[in-house]
């Protein structure tokens, strides 16, 4: 946060708007040059700084505050022979209240420097060596101009909301560091799911002069875990004075508006422990069908909030998986309890056999519960995964039975005719091969036996593979070596070049090797 003093902003039909920064060549140019003055003057004092020029044509706030960031990136250090304060204490002791004339004043120093066994330069040094000018920048922890005005946009926004009664926040992903960081600031909200978002309302203190600025504060400590969600928008009610009159003005702000001024630290992947990141790791790996989603939408249990650590998501179904690993005896029961009280069945949870905690402990808890040593065990899961996906499919041919498919021509497309009736191609797969014996199931494709007499006769002049793909393609055959095997043929390669590839009927193709066989 910056001095409220060195608050860049504007007011606007009852809203407040800060100043941003925009990360444009003149803007970085400017933030440039002053980096560039704070590392050619480390070894000098700081009251050396040139910064007063830079001001020239440019918001004196903004130099400012861009100034007070660069200083916290900076070791200051007292260079002087003598304490201040105790050179001070003795000067001013010695003095026996002020001194009206310059002799008096060298007579004290010349006492006081002898009696230190210093010279009076050295005093004369020490005396206010410990004030900000005069302090010596001794290292300076450098920064790019970008990062610079980055955090020069941030500091504005924190600094707004230091003024704020309360807050309301949309966020998509994260959620497990933005709850980790409101309860560790104290705050109290509200949650509710909208749309594909979640909206936390913070709610404010209950006195408006007294406790603002405490609240404002945790609500500007929170506002950088915001903004490195995948997805985010805050609107906030702040305290503007008028004199003596307090005013309360809007605020909001989103990723997707001030991405030119803020820049997001959001990573989907940032696990909070090996067990995790192995078990995340070794399922992306393989081909299962299903979406591993880290930290998804959280859970309401009861008037709590749950975040699983993963969920499986495939077509419309999605199971949840939470890891229950090593914690302390009173995080494990409340972490159950909370388990206990979430309605949601989908859910896996995989629990670390090492606890100090009974199986019986999670014997209420709805969904599967496996138990694992030192990594969290694949086969399980994914045996669980078929067995939802199974009972979904078999939940959709029940509900397709009842519906009379239309086929479109000679060739139909089923994930098309699957996604408009919002079920898995494994559903249609099933109920088409079943009801429908004039037809015959190519890869995703229901081709009509019609055509495939008709490919047969057509396919007997064919002797590359290249004219038989051309062949199939143009009667919208998308699995031409599948179809090639189902109306009799198999295909030899010569080399690596498509073009080479010669087809055969398959008796053909077997008297063929028979025959090379003898001749040998």
């Amino acid at each position: 946060m910056l001095p409220s003093e060195l608050l860049a902003k504007k007011i606007y039909k009852g809203k407040i708007i800060p100043k941003f920064v925009p990360l444009n060549e003149e803007c970085l140019e400017m933030a440039e040059e002053l980096i560039h003055i704070f590392e050619r003057f480390v070894g000098r004092r700081q009251g050396d700084l040139p910064l007063d020029e830079l001001e020239e044509g440019y918001d004196h706030r903004l130099i400012r505050g861009l100034v007070i960031l660069l200083e916290r990136r900076c070791v200051f250090e007292v260079q002087c022979t003598l304490d201040p304060v105790n050179a001070r204490r003795a000067v001013f002791e010695e003095a026996k209240g002020p001194v009206t004339s310059n002799e008096k004043r060298m007579v004290v120093l010349r006492d006081i420097a002898s009696t230190l066994g210093v010279s009076i330069d050295e005093l004369e040094k020490s005396l206010w060596a410990d004030s900000e000018s005069e302090l010596i920048l001794k290292e300076f922890n450098s920064i790019g101009p970008d990062e610079l005005l980055i955090s020069y946009n941030l500091s504005l926004a924190q600094t707004l909301l230091f003024k704020a009664m309360g807050m309301e926040i949309y966020v998509q992903g994260n959620y497990q560091n933005i709850f980790r960081s409101i309860k560790y600031l104290g705050l109290m909200y509200l949650v509710e799911k909208q749309d594909e978002m979640l909206c936390i309302i913070v709610e404010g203190p209950m006195s408006l002069m007294k406790t603002t600025e405490r609240y404002g504060t945790a609500l500007a400590k929170l506002l950088p875990t915001i903004i490195a969600s995948e997805n985010w928008r805050i609107k906030a009610s702040i305290v503007h004075r008028y004199g003596n009159k307090p005013r309360i003005l809007e605020f909001t702000m989103d990723g997707d508006s001030y991405s030119y001024a803020l820049a997001s630290g959001y990573s989907s992947q940032d696990f909070d422990s090996t067990i995790e990141q192995k078990f995340s790791h070794g399922f992306n790996s393989l081909d299962t069908g299903w979406f591993l989603r880290r930290e998804p939408e959280p859970l309401f249990a009861g008037r709590s909030v749950f975040i699983p650590d993963f969920s499986f998501e495939k077509m419309a179904m999605k199971v949840y998986l939470e890891i229950v690993g090593f914690w302390t005896e009173d995080y494990l029961r409340r972490k159950i309890a909370k388990l206990k009280r979430i309605c949601e069945e989908d859910m896996i949870i995989a629990v670390d056999k090492n606890l100090s905690c009974s199986i019986s402990s999670f014997r209420d808890i709805k969904g599967k519960v496996i138990f694992y040593e030192k990594k969290v065990p694949l086969k399980p899961i994914l045996d669980y995964l078929r067995e939802h996906e199974e009972k979904n499919i078999r939940r959709e041919v029940e509900s397709l039975a009842k519906v009379d498919l239309e086929l479109s021509g000679d060739v139909t497309e089923l994930d098309k005719m699957a996604s408009e009736r919002d079920v898995s191609i494994e559903a249609i797969k099933r109920i088409v091969s079943e009801s429908r014996k004039d037809h015959v199931l190519v890869g995703s494709q229901l081709v009509s036996r019609s055509l495939i007499e008709k490919l047969k006769k057509e396919l007997k002049d064919k002797n590359t593979r290249i004219e038989a793909a051309k062949l199939l393609e143009g009667r919208g055959i998308k699995r031409v070596d599948q179809m090639l095997d189902l109306l009799g043929y198999s295909v030899r390669w010569v080399g690596l070049d498509p073009e080479n590839a010669m087809i055969f009927r398959k008796v053909e193709h077997r008297i063929n090797k028979e025959s090379l066989i003898k001749n040998k």
